[in-house]
């Protein structure tokens, strides 16, 4: 019996009954199809292949209570619900450094008094001007008129990353260069 011949359904039989030569042809055949569809989503080379590996190891681990009927289907869903996954977490880490960085500097003023002085804002435009350009122009797109990476990204013409890097960048100039305002005030 040549393996490679072999429908889906017959592997997925034959991997239930623990078969890892099957498990294998079954990694060969769909590998390229999932990976490009999650580095097409997310843009990532480690991300894409973490998410594979997972999918793939679940796919083994669970082998013998599967129902699967279209192996395809299965796994294009199941990639789809770990990329919105590692989004999730992505976003969760994001807004939670974001966070920290509010934090920090609502700890040395009022929230009120931060947001409607007009030294603050004097600071944060000199501040933008002291930034490169472009890290500057995707901080206030992003910070500022709140728009979503992906957009930015678009917009620009520059990976998710890439984005994230910058609004990173800028965040932690601001902490650094804002610890002498608030010791001023």
């Amino acid at each position: 019996m040549i393996l490679n011949e072999l429908s889906d359904t017959e592997l997925l039989l034959l991997v239930k009954t623990g078969n890892n030569k099957a498990f294998e042809v079954i990694y060969r055949r769909y590998w390229k199809f999932i990976y490009g569809f999650v580095y097409q989503n997310l843009g990532s080379k480690e991300d894409s292949e973490e998410i594979l590996h997972d999918l793939m190891l679940s796919l083994w681990n669970n082998r013998e209570d599967s129902k699967i009927e279209n192996l395809k289907v299965y796994l294009f869903i199941a990639s789809r619900n770990l990329i919105n996954k590692s989004l999730r977490n992505q976003i969760n880490i994001r807004k939670f450094k974001e966070f920290q960085l509010l934090n920090q500097i609502n700890e040395t003023s009022s929230t009120e008094e931060l947001i409607f002085s007009k030294e603050f804002e004097q600071r944060l435009n000199e501040l933008m001007l002291s930034m490169p350009e472009k890290t500057a122009l995707i901080f206030r797109l992003s910070k500022i008129d709140e728009m979503p990476v992906k957009k930015i990204a678009a917009q620009l013409e520059l990976s998710e990353k890439a984005v994230e890097y910058h609004v990173t960048k800028s965040l932690k100039f601001l902490r650094e260069n804002f610890k002498d305002f608030y010791s001023a005030n």
